[in-house]
């Protein structure tokens, strides 16, 4: 079971990262799904503080976000609710009819909104629909994904490149030799805009990642969020993992159960390009 709730555009009046927003009465429960299990939904309006939610725009080629109703209260005519988006989901572009299909919409509900109900497992469908997006069919422009990664991020490769602080001039030079070679790359102190939340923008790209790129250097292990983002990688099941070393230092930990390619700071844009073409 999940909340959808579907407003008029993605604008200043749209799904903010933290905020409060209010339905007209009559469109709470529109298109809900109306078996057992969610009418009890339309007559405890409390209870769907329970449920997670999917905040989404009206249209196709628009996207939802991922977080939860923490306050409901009625006003009037209005029901009012407080809310808030969990960076720890990535942003689900919702490119086509099918994709609004999966989440239990059908004909004009799409394009109204609404707030509904639907008996329909909302992890599940995200997950399903994450795990194509390394294919080229999907649009993402205008999204936070398309913002973190660049245009047509979906149609690529989108490498989380992991390093030390203090290497942060060589591995800007790698990124860019990667991006000339067709790659989507993340760099966090370059791809992190001045007015974002930077744990949050880190969040986004290890959860869209389609690969994870450990860049290990003699003192790698001793920066506590590379290991951190290591154990990320591990934990996406969906994502390639290279290593390469460039020092003497061998990889520690869970970096230390996969083969680590050899490399110096000239060549290893090179050296990534073809891991992750073997990938393929």
């Amino acid at each position: 079971m999940f909340n959808l709730l579907i407003t008029f555009e993605p604008s200043e009046h749209g799904w903010h990262e933290t905020g409060k927003y209010s339905f007209d009465h009559g469109r709470v429960m529109e298109y809900s799904d109306d078996d057992e299990s969610a009418v009890k939904y339309r007559d405890n309006i409390e209870l769907r503080r329970e449920l997670p939610c999917l905040f989404s725009y009206e249209g196709i080629n628009e996207y939802g976000r991922i977080g939860r109703i923490s306050e409901i209260s009625k006003r009037g005519s209005n029901v009012d609710l407080k809310y808030s988006l969990d960076p720890r989901f990535p942003a689900i572009p919702i490119h086509s009819e099918d994709t609004y299909r999966m989440f239990g919409c059908e004909g004009w509900e799409k394009n109204r909104t609404h707030w509904a109900v639907k008996n329909i497992d909302l992890f599940e469908t995200v997950l399903e629909i994450i795990s194509g997006w390394t294919t080229p069919i999907a649009d993402a422009s205008g999204t936070r994904m398309d913002e973190l990664w660049g245009d047509a991020s979906l149609r690529r490769t989108r490498l989380f490149l992991s390093h030390r602080a203090q290497d942060r001039k060589s591995v800007s030079a790698v990124a860019d030799r990667l991006r000339e070679r067709g790659h989507k790359t993340f760099v966090a102190h370059d791809d992190i805009r001045a007015t974002k939340q930077w744990r949050n923008e880190i969040l986004y790209a290890l959860n869209t990642m389609t690969h994870f790129v450990g860049l290990i250097t003699d003192d790698f292990h001793e920066g506590s969020w590379t290991d951190q983002e290591i154990g990320y990688a591990f934990a996406r099941t969906d994502v390639k993992r290279i290593f390469v070393k460039l020092a003497d230092c061998d990889p520690r930990g869970l970096a230390s159960f996969e083969q680590a390619a050899k490399s110096d700071w000239d060549g290893v844009a090179a050296r990534i390009d073809k891991l992750v073409e073997n990938d393929r």
